[in-house]
């Protein structure tokens, strides 16, 4: 773990005195946390239980469901039919607003600095496919 609390596992996570009711530290939702930290879990995973009806836990505090799930899904009007999840008012400006916001900042080509089309999410055609480095300063051929 850092100074701002960040890079926090589930394995550090203590326990929770109440149910807080803004992103933690680290929270993937929010517009601070570091991009491409996802843990163990895919783009695709997080938000596939942010659209559903999925009780998505704090990994910082057991016991606490994630603030910034529950923000996300108000910022963008999904409102879980099961009543023991949370919900909070929408936060566009601390959490994310939209899935492809989320999407872009927890993407891992973009988080290596890597430039990317838009679209199809390639990696333009300097770059190696193997290691994902600039194709003048490729070593894998010498390997």
């Amino acid at each position: 773990m850092n100074r701002r609390g960040q890079l926090i596992t589930t394995e550090e996570a203590r326990p929770a005195i109440k149910q807080h009711k803004a992103p933690c530290s680290d929270c993937p939702w929010a517009r601070r946390s570091m991009p491409g930290w996802l843990g163990d879990t895919s783009r695709e995973e997080w938000l596939g239980d942010a659209h559903g009806e999925t009780r998505i836990e704090c990994h910082t505090l057991l016991g606490a469901q994630c603030a910034g799930a529950a923000i996300y899904r108000a910022n963008v009007c999904k409102s879980p039919r099961d009543k023991t999840l949370l919900k909070l008012p929408a936060d566009r400006e601390k959490v994310f607003a939209t899935k492809q916001e989320f999407w872009e900042h927890h993407d891992m080509k973009r988080a290596a600095g890597l430039r990317v089309y838009p679209k199809t999410e390639e990696v333009y055609d300097n770059t190696c496919a193997e290691c994902l480095c600039d194709v003048k300063d490729c070593i894998c051929e010498e390997l």
